[in-house]
């Protein structure tokens, strides 16, 4: 709203009443009807003596006259003389301040401090008053340059300017202590032009802030155990706030005072009363996410270095978990903006972190364990999956070798959360889990065939990771299914049939049709020898097979990266037969051939970088177009197919096979 449309809703009480469409709450302080009629009066009053010496409504003419009247409503001795006038005239200067040249703010600020200090100092003063003083101040702390904010406290200075809006930021009245807040917010993040990173009077105001948080956390302490913890929960809430509103105005929080306030943080954050706790992760929140940019980020590694060196004993229950937390986010952040250098630190935190797997404690073994999680998550770079250098290499190496040591008897205790961690490893390392973490799958497999192991669904997600991850042809090299010629020794994996139904995909077709393919026609070879003669339960365990069997093949199907060699005539030919033959196949052959075009499309109508589809799904579009343009080459005769097996089929169950014809005919080249 501009300083004109301001005026004239002060001039007309019909205006005064109403807020713009949309723009929500009035940005200036709400004045009762009283208050605004004096405003109006004052300001009428104020246009008549410009008008009539004629000099022009400019805000500097308005601020010039309101300034003369400021100093005979309120006065440095007699404090307040003229309660209403003041009221009006302090009101229409926050309007007015705005938009006042910087020098002529600057010229005046000891004349307008010493006018409104009595109105920041006592107590008897209402709430709209001081709200306006404190918009007075804002402006003038604004304008202030780099030689002003170097003027010591004790002179009438910005710096002593300020600190009194630090305490009205502590104020016990909401509506006061947001509008200071506010104001200290907008002036750290409007500094004059100078080299630091930090505002002149951040230093001052994280003092203020920590002494306030260290006292009022010490007036709890000292109250004893018999103290109620609520009742002195406000003012170190306040503190809290203030805390944060400094954070986040100054990037992050000033440099020389990052360790003190870690302290006292952590100190807080091992709190029985959940609000201060929370209130202390938020103010750690708010540092992270101010030093997310380039020009604050300069301040991370040493917040980082002093958090740890806050790090708590081994079994220490209270403070360890919070303190996990804190080091999660900041590497997430260091992450963010220095990729690199946060992988190379990666194999020495995530050993650090891995030791708390070993503790008693479950709180502790939780954070652990999700602390390991955002590492694997968040701290390895696509640069290291895509296009590794030999560094890349040797960091992954050591990040897979302490992830195999979680599964030594040491960490026995924490294998439940040892295994979510395994499964996002799996997942951030991509194709790059082959060879690295193939004991991994070996000894997990091991685990979840023990009748007796208890993980056998967080063993069975980290199974799937890794078929995500490293190609079900891999993983079943390490843990064969030994289902056609089961040996002595060598147990039936039957269980992992269910598991790659639910994780292949993006891999390759061809290990369908070499693996599973002879696979399938052993079992139903055993199943058509037993002729017509009652059926066994093994021979029900056979039909049961060959079914999960077929149900991989959707998954093989879903983007395979040799579709053009392994999709050739005679597989087509063959699923062909199984439309006609099997009937109780038909669904899973359909779906397959469904997603082979489906995924495909995905890929190609995908609005992605190069660099995004292949850590994704290792297909570009150039090479899901040419996948398409090789499956359109068999659109005629699969057409052909699936039209007689649908006139074959009873209506209520046609949908999956009209599903399938619609991709084929999409796809189908004009003649």
């Amino acid at each position: 709203m501009s300083l004109t449309e301001k005026l004239d809703k002060i001039r007309s009480p019909k205006l005064q009443n109403q807020r713009e469409v949309g723009q929500g709450p009035m940005p200036r302080p709400f004045q009762p009807p009283t208050d605004r009629r004096q405003t109006s009066v004052v300001l009428s009053a104020v246009e008549d003596t410009l008008k009539d010496q004629k000099y022009g409504s400019t805000p500097t003419a308005y601020f010039a006259a309101l300034l003369a009247l400021l100093s005979q409503s309120v006065s440095p001795s007699n404090g307040i003389v003229n309660k209403e006038l003041a009221t009006s005239v302090v009101y229409l200067l926050d309007i007015i301040a705005p938009h006042v040249p910087a020098p002529l703010l600057q010229s005046k600020f000891s004349q307008i401090l010493t006018s409104l200090a009595p109105v920041l100092t006592h107590n008897d003063v209402e709430a709209p008053l001081i709200r306006s003083s404190v918009g007075c101040l804002e402006s003038l702390l604004v304008a202030q340059d780099n030689a002003a904010w170097a003027l010591p406290q004790t002179q009438v200075s910005p710096r002593r300017a300020i600190a009194g809006l630090l305490v009205l930021a502590s104020d016990h009245r909401p509506k006061i202590r947001k509008r200071a807040q506010d104001a200290v917010t907008h002036v750290l993040k409007s500094p004059p032009p100078s080299p630091s990173l930090d505002h002149p009077a951040a230093d001052m105001c994280a003092e203020t802030a920590l002494r306030s948080v260290n006292s009022m956390a010490a007036s709890g302490r000292k109250k004893g155990k018999g103290y109620r913890q609520e009742e002195h929960q406000p003012g170190l809430m306040h503190a809290l706030q203030l805390a944060k509103t400094i954070a986040s105005a100054s990037g992050g929080w000033p440099s020389q005072k990052i360790e003190p306030l870690c302290e006292v943080l952590m100190n807080i954050s091992r709190s029985n009363n959940e609000y201060l706790t929370m209130s202390a992760f938020e103010i750690f929140e708010v540092i992270f996410a101010g030093m997310a940019d380039e020009i604050s980020s300069a301040k991370l590694p040493k917040l980082m270095e002093a958090i740890s060196e806050l790090r708590p004993s081994q079994n220490d229950s209270q403070l360890l978990p919070p303190w996990i937390t804190v080091m999660s986010r900041g590497y997430d952040v260091s992450a963010q903006v220095s990729p690199e250098d946060t992988f190379q630190k990666l194999p020495e935190l995530f050993e650090m972190i891995s030791g708390f797997l070993a503790s008693s404690s479950h709180n502790i073994r939780v954070s652990a364990s999700e602390c390991l999680i955002s590492f694997s998550v968040n701290c390895i770079p696509d640069t290291a999956i895509l296009e590794p250098s030999i560094y890349h290499e040797k960091v992954l190496k050591k990040l897979a070798k302490a992830a195999i040591a979680l599964l030594s008897v040491k960490y026995q205790s924490a294998w439940m959360e040892v295994l979510t961690v395994l499964s996002a490893l799996f997942s951030a390392f991509r194709w790059r889990s082959i060879t690295l973490l193939d004991d991994i799958v070996k000894t997990v497999g091991e685990l979840r065939g023990n009748d007796s192991f208890n993980g056998k669904k967080e063993a069975d997600v980290v199974l799937g990771n890794a078929i995500e991850a490293m190609g079900p042809d891999v993983v079943l090299l390490i843990l064969p299914l030994n289902l056609a010629k089961p040996k002595a020794g060598q147990p039936g994996r039957a269980w992992l049939l269910p598991i790659l139904r639910d994780h292949v995909q993006n891999t390759n077709l061809m290990h369908f049709r070499s693996e599973f393919v002879p696979l399938s026609e052993t079992m139903f070879q055993r199943v058509i020898d037993n002729g017509s003669s009652e059926k066994t339960m093994e021979i029900k365990i056979f039909e049961t097979l060959v079914q999960q069997i077929w149900a991989l093949l959707p998954g093989y199907c879903n983007l395979p990266l040799d579709l053009s060699t392994a999709f050739d005539q005679s597989f087509a030919e063959m699923l062909a037969n199984l439309l006609y033959k099997q009937t109780e196949l038909r669904v899973d052959v359909c779906k397959a051939l469904h997603r082979l075009v489906e995924s495909n499309q995905e890929i190609v109508n995908m609005e992605a970088s190069k660099q995004e589809l292949l850590l994704k799904q290792r297909t570009t579009k150039a090479d899901a177009q040419k996948n398409l343009d090789h499956l359109s080459s068999f659109a005629g005769n699969i057409l052909a197919v699936l039209f007689n097996v649908y006139s074959q089929t009873l209506p209520q169950y046609r949908g999956y096979i009209l599903q399938c014809i619609n991709a084929y005919l999409s796809i189908t080249p004009e003649k």
